[in-house]
């Protein structure tokens, strides 16, 4: 039986309510302009960035909130290197730096931007490294909830596209061009202790521009691209109006 008072229950809730409202400031405070940025092109679906720059966006939900929460915390206190949270814009078409200001309607899907974490010289060479926050524990709907360890033995595929969109950045804008990148994997159920890196070799520039660019022309066309099914279709703020067939979604996702 709950024994406490009224009062302290209004008080708890009062406390809640404001530790909220904190993370939701931290997590809106820096809004990100209106440029095809690194991470709309990481994914396979082009569809969901599509509807990004063209219907409204979704207010974001209580758990995006703690979980970019986690991420602005993690990326403003550790880094890794004396280049850290380093912010690129480069006209991918030209191959030329351009300021973000100058980015408009008619350049918009020429263009990217992105903000490299962590830029490390290791024995002469530049390695672009990225932070990740995973979880091992996972829950087991089908079993009432309980929990399961699982094993993170590759790191996303999203997130390799990411660093190599980042590799190509560095190229135009200050003429270096990295060979490997870093996955740093921290595991949010053990409070990061035991930090997982994952290192590879990054993809060769014309070859990432090649694809990067094959991503702005699908994004700057005026119909939808074609909707590519993945685990992630339940979790797209646009999956009310893509309406993904069911019996395509991966039933676990």
């Amino acid at each position: 039986m709950d024994t406490t008072s009224l009062e302290d229950r209004r008080l708890g809730e009062e406390v809640i309510r404001r530790f909220k409202e904190a993370q939701k400031r931290v997590v809106t405070q820096d809004k990100r302009s209106n440029t095809v940025h690194a991470s709309h092109i990481t994914g396979d679906c082009m569809r969901r960035t599509w509807y990004d720059f063209r219907e409204k966006p979704e207010s974001l939900s209580v758990e995006s909130i703690a979980n970019f929460y986690v991420g602005q915390i993690l990326h403003k206190n550790a880094s890794l290197g004396k280049k850290n949270e380093v912010h690129y814009s480069a006209n991918i078409r030209t191959m030329k730096p351009i300021p973000t200001k100058e980015i408009n309607d008619i350049n918009r899907f020429d263009c990217v931007t992105g903000t490299a974490d962590d830029l490390i010289e290791f024995e002469g060479n530049l390695i672009i490294a990225d932070k990740k926050t995973w979880s091992s524990l996972k829950i087991n709907y089908r079993d009432g909830g309980s929990y399961e360890k699982r094993e993170k033995t590759e790191p996303d595929s999203n997130y390799i596209t990411q660093l190599n969109i980042y590799k190509l950045l560095i190229y135009i804008c200050d003429g270096v061009e990295a060979k490997k990148g870093v996955l740093l994997y921290l595991d949010k159920a053990t409070s990061f202790k035991d930090p997982l890196p994952f290192v590879f070799d990054l993809k060769p520039i014309d070859e990432i521009r090649s694809i990067v660019t094959d991503k702005l022309n699908l994004i700057r066309q005026h119909i939808e691209p074609d909707r590519v099914i993945t685990k992630y279709c339940n979790y797209c703020p646009h999956k009310k109006i893509c309406d993904p067939p069911k019996e395509l979604i991966p039933r676990w996702s």
